[in-house]
């Protein structure tokens, strides 16, 4: 359930992200778009996605302003997606590690039949047998 969860958090962020119709929509060239990619990816990898790749084309990134520009946007579009995302995992990790510990609290409070038989133990019921009928 909790993995469920996460990945429809997950998606619904990425979802978040721009995408090439709205950076088309934009005006913005192949280039750009290109760049963008790249720098999404390697922003998610700079804030901590272990399965994302930095990617970055040095070469164009020092010659085609376009792809640098692109790239520059979706360095910090990654970062911010990915920062999201784990603040998202934590809270979800914190909520189902504190319903873990509610309960183990409630294994190891003693059951109330268990105090009761605990309290009796020693006692002489013998007398109050007779009180049954």
């Amino acid at each position: 359930m909790r993995v469920l969860f996460l990945s429809l958090v997950f998606c619904s962020l990425v979802a978040c992200g721009t995408t090439d119709s709205s950076l088309q929509q934009q005006g913005r060239s192949q280039a750009y778009i290109i760049g963008f990619h790249d720098g999404r990816h390697s922003g998610m990898q700079e804030a901590g996605n272990d399965f994302e790749q930095y990617i970055k084309d040095v070469e164009r990134f020092e010659s085609d302003a376009e792809y640098r520009d692109g790239w520059l946007a979706g360095e910090a579009e990654g970062k911010k997606l990915q920062q999201q995302a784990t603040a998202v995992g934590e809270a979800a990790g914190g909520a189902y590690s504190g319903y873990r510990v509610g309960e183990e609290v409630d294994k190891a409070q003693p059951h109330p039949k268990k105090i009761a038989k605990d309290a009796m133990k020693g006692v002489d019921t013998e007398a109050l047998k007779s009180l049954e009928k």
